[in-house]
C-alpha cells in the first residue's frame, strides 16, 4: 500500500460519495481549462511523467521503524505540465491504481483523488507560482519547488484526518490524528521534495522552456534537448524504477496504514471497525476484478510477478495518459 491511499474502511459510504463527487466536478473543470492551454507538444511528455510518477510510486523508503511514505507527484506534474493537465494524469494514475492493482479503495477513490491529485495539483502549484515569482532565477526557481512539494504532501494528508472524522470512526481525537498524520507526512514530504527537486533540475537544464513562465538566468535560455528526448530519457528511467528498483521498495507499511490497519495493529489504530453492505460489496468487487492485487502476479512468484506487474503498470498509464493528452490537443483544435 503507498502513501495516503485510503481503503474503503476509512470511509463511511457517505462521505465517499461526497467525495467522488467533488473530486468528479474538480476533473470536468480541469478537463475544460486542460484542453484550452494544453502546449501539443507537451502531449508526449504528458504520458511520460504519468507513467514516471505511477512507476516512483512503488518505490517506498523508509521515514521511521515501522512505516514508509513514497513520492506523490502532484506538484512535479503541475510544475511541468500546469494544474489542470496535471490533475488529470494524477486521476489516471490513480484509478489505474486502484483497478488494476487493488491500491486504494474503490469507494474511496474520490478522496484519494482530492488528497494525492487536486490538493497537490492546484494548491501546491499556487503556492509555487507565488514563491517563484514572474521572472524567477533558477535559484528561487528550485526554491519555491521544494517547499511546494512539501506544502502539497503535508496539505494532502491533513485532509485525511477530516475525512475520518466525518466518517465518525476515530477512536482518538481529532486533534492528535491531525498532528499524527502531519507530522509523518513531513518526513515522506522531504523525501518528496528531493525527488522533486532532482527532476526539475534536469529539466530546468536541458529544456528550461518546459516551464510556463521565463526564466531570469540567460545562460539558461537555450535548451539542449526536445520535448520527445526528455520524454524518451523519463520513459527509461520509468521503466527502470517500475521493473527493476521497485523490487527494493521498503515493505514497511506507509504512514497512514500504519496507524490505521487494525488487523495489524488492533492496541493502536487510530479507527474503530468500519463495516457496512456497501463497503463489503464494493470491497469484494475489487478483490474480484483487480488482475494484479498489491502488484504481483502469483504464478509467475515474488520478484518477476512485482517486476512485470511495475512493467505493466507504468506501460498502461503511459498509454491512458498519452490519449487523454491526443483528445485533449483534438479538443483544443476544435475550439
Amino acid at each position: 500500500m503507498l502513501a495516503m491511499h485510503m481503503g474503503n474502511e476509512l470511509l463511511s459510504p457517505a462521505v465517499a460519495v461526497v467525495c467522488l463527487l467533488l473530486a468528479g466536478m474538480v476533473l470536468m473543470f480541469a478537463s475544460w481549462r486542460a484542453k484550452r492551454q494544453i502546449d501539443p507538444m507537451k502531449v508526449p511528455l504528458m504520458g511520460v511523467l504519468g507513467a514516471f510518477v505511477f512507476a516512483a510510486q512503488m518505490i517506498n523508503f523508509p521515514i521511521l521503524p515501522g512505516a514508509s511514505g513514497h513520492l506523490g507527484g502532484g506538484v512535479l506534474l503541475a510544475v511541468l505540465l500546469g494544474p489542470h493537465a496535471a490533475t488529470l494524469v494524477m486521476a489516471s494514475i490513480l484509478i489505474i491504481q486502484c483497478l488494476i492493482f487493488q491500491d486504494g479503495g474503490l469507494l474511496s477513490l474520490g478522496a484519494n483523488i482530492i488528497n494525492l491529485g487536486v490538493i497537490p495539483c492546484y494548491l501546491g502549484y499556487a503556492l509555487f507560482r507565488a514563491l517563484a515569482g514572474p521572472i524567477p532565477t533558477m535559484r528561487r526557481l528550485y526554491v519555491a519547488i521544494f517547499v511546494a512539494s512539501l506544502f502539497g504532501m503535508v496539505a494532502g494528508a491533513a485532509l485525511v484526518p477530516v475525512q475520518v472524522w466525518f466518517s465518525g470512526i476515530l477512536t482518538i481525537p481529532f486533534s492528535k490524528f491531525l498532528a499524527l498524520m502531519v507530522g509523518l507526512h513531513i518526513l515522506v514530504a522531504l523525501g518528496e521534495a528531493f525527488i522533486t527537486f532532482a527532476v526539475i533540475v534536469f529539466v530546468s537544464r536541458v529544456r528550461p522552456q518546459a516551464f510556463d513562465l521565463p526564466i531570469a538566468d540567460a545562460v539558461y535560455r537555450q535548451g539542449v534537448l526536445s520535448y520527445r528526448a526528455i520524454a524518451a530519457s523519463l520513459l527509461v528511467v520509468a521503466l527502470l524504477l517500475g521493473g527493476v528498483v521497485s523490487l527494493t521498495a521498503s515493505t514497511a507499511p506507509d504512514a497512514l496504514e500504519s496507524r490505521t490497519t487494525i488487523a495489524e495493529n488492533p492496541d493502536n489504530s487510530v479507527v474503530r471497525e468500519n463495516t457496512s453492505p456497501m463497503m463489503e460489496k464494493v470491497t469484494r468487487l475489487q478483490e474480484q476484478t483487480a488482475p494484479l492485487p498489491d502488484y504481483s502476479w502469483d504464478s509467475l512468484g515474488q520478484w518477476l510477478g512485482t517486476s512485470t506487474s511495475g512493467i505493466i503498470g507504468t506501460l498502461l498509464t503511459l498509454l491512458a495518459v498519452w490519449q487523454i493528452g491526443r483528445f485533449l490537443r483534438l479538443k483544443r483544435r476544435s475550439i
